[in-house]
């Protein structure tokens, strides 16, 4: 039976009488016998134009041939004079019905040519197949007032024929009727059975490319991150804040949206953060018709450099020699921004500082001298000490009573959160409402392997899915290895003229390949998280939270079997544990399996 419908048959069948001839037919047929149910078609008519048809049912068996069955339930009614049938209901209603043997007879014409035009229907039948036609009045006791020159009692089925005792003798009746008894007719056989199946019975699913679920996704997350807007608007009367939040609860949105209401409120704002990759995104971003002032805390200072030319980090240098490269951005650089702000006046209304957990406890003191009232200038600190990649320690120019907290995930998905959790401590934060689709762990041994992983997605995803190359990042985990490998995967050739790219504004084509460090405060709708040869998810706890808390829509993990599996196990340990501390039901980190 196709459709089988089961126990559904009552809510997908709406005709009383095609439910009961489905009934009769999937009990009173044997295996063999093929029966598909409601079949429709759209064929070319004569005069160039379509013609819509349908049968109610359409028999298919391998030595008999096809026969196409027209039901029509209720009362019945012909007229001679006028060549009108018509149906009467349980409610005494009458309808005009069109000529059900007419129908089963056009049916029958139809369906054959349109076996005739499929490729295969030639190699596989080789000559006439039987084709017939019956009517069946399931409502109705005798055939007897129903008989005409076109319509003998072996082609009309009745009430009587219901039982299944009595269905297969009826059917076969109005098939050797047709002459498929004759020795001129062929048989379809197994495969011209298939071949019918195949035309009016395909099975498919047409699922919606991932641009699209990445579309609809995204304004769901739209309105999520409204809702986080609404803490500004609480916290607008105080002027020193500081908001801890997971990543993906919206930090640098909130940022941005509170540098953009102070500067249109007249108020000269800087807005900085430590990574120079997202200083450059906030720059792109930002509204250039307000007065705000963004960047990366060391391109700030160095524009600052280049417009007042002095000898601030040689001074600075002087005075502080480094132990190690990181004294450079960490010391000296904020020791040259005081030399310069002794010298010339730059100021600012409100200072605006996401990724506040990276900058040096030295980054402050030159921030509030910039402040055109260091007491009642606004000063918004936003950090996720998770992420403290580059400073493990810092002390905040915020009191414990000014901090706050954002506790929900309004960048991943349910299904990307639930890895993502197990690695953030220090607070509450709380799964999103968009389930997405579960995290894709693809295994491969060496680097050459991994590659040609990353290669086969990546194409897939932009060729089959619908993505934008530039909308696909691959994060690295273990830093130290990423010169080598990317050494590797920028050497691949891919078709079509893509390529793979460590640049953090990538062209149409280009595919960015970068640190999980370097990727930091950013987001994509599609992640890779690739370079976790030999892992210690310990020692490289941060780096992993940051990797796996970047992707908006699809998170992919690639990697060895070994490397795959300590990270899992570390995610659900952590999941575990957390649930056990704290008595909650958390998501355990979901995976699914992917070649």
């Amino acid at each position: 039976m196709i459709p089988d419908y089961g126990s559904r048959l009552a809510h997908m069948v709406g005709s009383a009488g095609e439910r009961k001839v489905y009934e009769a037919l999937r009990h009173g047929l044997p295996s063999g016998f093929v029966v598909l149910h409601s079949v429709s078609w759209i064929a070319r008519a004569p005069g160039d134009h379509a013609q819509d048809g349908e049968a109610d049912f359409l028999l298919v068996h391998p030595r008999l041939g096809l026969l196409v069955i027209e039901v029509k339930g209720g009362g019945i009614a012909y007229d001679g004079d006028t060549g009108e049938w018509t149906s009467q209901d349980r409610e005494g209603r009458v309808n005009p019905i069109k000529n059900p043997f007419d129908q089963a007879k056009n049916a029958k014409h139809q369906i054959l040519a349109l076996l005739r035009k499929q490729p295969d229907w030639d190699k596989l039948v080789r000559g006439p197949v039987c084709v017939g036609h019956a009517v069946w009045f399931p409502d109705l006791v005798s055939p007897d007032a129903l008989i005409g020159p076109d319509r003998p009692r072996e082609i009309i089925l009745t009430l009587a024929h219901l039982p299944r005792e009595h269905v297969e003798g009826a059917i076969r009746r109005a098939w050797d009727f047709a002459g498929a008894r004759s020795e001129v007719r062929c048989e379809p056989g197994a495969h011209g059975v298939a071949l019918v199946e195949k035309t009016f019975a395909r099975s498919f699913a047409v699922l919606p490319t991932a641009a699209a679920r990445i579309s609809d996704e995204e304004q769901k997350r739209i309105e999520l991150t409204q809702a986080q807007f609404h803490l500004l608007k609480w916290l607008g009367s105080r002027r020193r804040v500081g908001i801890a939040g997971g990543a993906g609860t919206g930090k640098t949105l909130l940022a941005l949206e509170k540098a953009h209401e102070l500067a249109r409120n007249g108020f000269r704002t800087l807005l900085l953060v430590f990574n120079n990759a997202l200083g450059d995104h906030l720059a792109a971003v930002v509204d250039p018709a307000l007065p705000v002032t963004t960047g990366s805390f060391h391109s700030f200072c160095g524009r600052l450099f280049e417009q007042y030319p002095g000898d601030y980090l040689e001074r600075a240098q002087r005075e502080h020699p480094g132990q190690s490269g990181s004294d450079l951005w960490n010391i000296q650089f904020p020791a040259a921004l005081c030399h310069l702000l002794g010298e010339h006046e730059v100021k600012f209304d409100a200072i605006i500082v996401d990724e506040a957990q990276d900058f040096a406890d030295e980054f402050w003191f030159p921030l509030q001298c910039m402040m055109t009232d260091p007491e009642k200038t606004p000063l918004y600190l936003f950090y996720d000490r998770n992420q403290q990649i580059y400073r493990k320690t810092q002390n905040f120019p915020i009191g414990p009573a000014d901090e706050f907290s954002l506790t929900e995930n309004c960048r991943n998905t349910a299904q990307i959160h639930s890895v993502v959790r197990p690695l953030f401590t220090g607070g509450e934060l709380n799964a999103p409402a968009i389930e997405g689709v579960p995290v894709a762990w693809h295994e491969a041994e060496g680097s050459a392997e991994q590659i040609k992983q990353i290669k086969t997605l990546v194409t897939r995803l932009i060729t089959q899915d619908g993505i934008r190359p530039q909308d696909i990042v691959v994060l690295f985990v273990r830093h130290e290895f990423y010169p080598v490998f990317f050494k590797k995967i920028e050497a691949e050739k891919m078709a079509n003229g893509l390529r793979f790219v460590k640049n953090t504004q990538p062209a149409d084509k280009e595919i960015r390949v970068l640190t999980a460090g370097r990727f930091k405060g950013l987001e994509a709708p599609i992640v890779i998280v690739w370079g976790l040869r030999e892992i210690s998810v310990e020692d490289s706890r941060m780096e992993l939270y940051v990797a796996l808390s970047r992707p908006k829509n699809e998170l992919h993990m690639v990697g060895s079997g070994g490397d795959l599996k300590t990270i899992r196990e570390y995610l659900q340990n952590a999941a575990q544990s957390a649930n056990l501390s704290s008595g909650r039901t958390e998501p355990q980190a979901t995976a699914s399996a992917a070649t």
